[in-house]
């Protein structure tokens, strides 16, 4: 019985990490989408938008930790 419960319970973690990652790869995709589409007539970018490509990843980051944890 306690071999069932930790097997679940890897699963469970494994499916939290993989459902984190999800999460943080599509955020990076749709950002990067939105960067590149953006008009100039649209008015002012949103912040998001306006970060430095490496301070973004650190925001992704951090949603993928604050998902996974």
């Amino acid at each position: 019985m306690d071999i069932l419960l930790n097997v679940l319970l890897v699963l469970s973690l494994l499916g939290v990490f993989a459902y984190g990652f999800v999460l943080y790869e599509v955020l990076r995709i749709v950002t990067a989408w939105a960067a590149d589409r953006w008009r100039d007539d649209w008015g002012k970018r949103p912040l998001l938008l306006k970060l430095s490509p490496k301070v973004l990843t650190a925001v992704l980051v951090l949603c993928f930790l604050a998902v996974v944890l």
